[in-house]
């Protein structure tokens, strides 16, 4: 956990490494200088903010509220670090899924002729594009990693909870709407591993960085999902001590050996359509909204039936090529 000032911008430092910390750190560092005897008009200038605010933050009796509007204590109680963890959590296993789709594509295809390509900074609904030989998009590829088995799917779908996947029914519609407007075949790579969740992925994530994101998720500081982000890359990439790493390789190897699965935006389209009132139980419940407050309306799958093998795509895509691939997208067949 975080215990003081040198904790927090120490922590800061780990995790940014030599970039460029976010505004509302450096202020809180400039703020110590200034209390050290720095002048605040020079180390307002780089900032770009006012001598006048990083004063009243130096002479604040906690600069962290003066600066971010929470406390240390007040970010560290329970129910926020609980919630930090979590948001990590979903976090982690998400970017984990995305680098390991990534690196199985590139082994499966072994080719150079498809370029992958990471568009997950731009935080649209597509975590990848697949560009041909002329740098000219093909398709879409949306990752979904789902943890949490549907207990109640056997009495509510009609299908086995080891069986089910559950997706928006607006993320589907979405889908489809750029695949037409684009004529760009969109793609849902799934994969799932029971158990493995948000809350229990969280538990694993070191104190000082919880505490350091629960500061910024209880503060007045935009852009939140920016610190999530870089938290969750320093992990992956910087985990800096050998149960940190151990733990992150843990779950990589969970989601690696796990069946991966792809269904495309049209098939899923057309599965809603004919299974509405059987796989979207929100549609058959009584004041659904009211009763679920915050629940999405999701139409449900089954893995073994409805999805796509990622192995069996792949061999397609070798095997018919980009042009007999996209037909059976465009069908549905997929």
């Amino acid at each position: 956990m975080l215990t003081s000032l040198d904790d927090l911008l120490s922590t800061v430092s780990d995790v940014y490494q030599s970039g460029e910390t976010p505004k509302a750190f450096g202020v809180l560092r400039a703020a110590l200088a200034v209390r050290s005897g720095a002048n605040p008009k020079d180390l307002a200038r780089a900032l770009r903010t006012t001598a006048k605010k990083l004063r009243e933050a130096a002479d604040a009796p906690d600069p962290v509220v003066a600066v971010f509007g929470a406390s240390l204590a007040q970010a560290a109680s329970p129910a926020s670090l609980a919630k930090a963890r979590k948001g990590l959590g979903q976090m982690l296993l998400g970017t984990l899924s995305e680098r390991i789709f990534e690196s199985i594509y590139k082994e499966m295809m072994g080719t150079e002729e498809l370029e992958l390509v990471d568009t997950r900074e731009g935080r649209s609904d597509t975590d990848y594009r697949v560009l041909n030989g002329s740098k000219r998009q093909v398709f879409r590829i949306n990752i979904k990693f789902f943890g949490s088995p549907f207990r109640n799917a056997p009495d509510l779908v009609g299908l086995q909870s080891d069986d089910c996947f559950a997706l928006a029914t607006y993320k589907i519609s979405q889908a489809v709407q750029k695949q037409e407007k684009e004529a760009l075949p969109y793609i849902f790579a799934i994969v799932g591993v029971p158990g493995l969740r948000g809350e229990s992925v969280g538990e694993a994530i070191p104190g000082s960085l919880a505490h350091l994101v629960s500061l910024v998720l209880e503060s007045k500081v935009p852009r939140k999902r920016d610190v999530e982000d870089a938290v969750v890359l320093h992990l992956v990439d910087n985990p800096q001590s050998e149960p940190v790493e151990s733990v992150v390789k843990g779950f990589e190897a969970q989601i690696r050996s796990a069946p991966w699965k792809v269904i495309s935006a049209r098939k899923a389209d057309l599965l809603l359509r004919r299974m509405l009132f059987e796989r979207v139980y929100a549609v058959r419940v009584r004041a659904f909204a009211k009763n679920y407050r915050g629940a999405e309306v999701d139409m449900h799958f089954s893995t073994s039936q409805d999805l796509t093998p990622l192995e069996d795509f792949l061999r397609i895509l070798r095997e018919k090529g980009l042009h007999g691939l996209t037909a059976l997208l465009e069908r549905g067949d997929v």
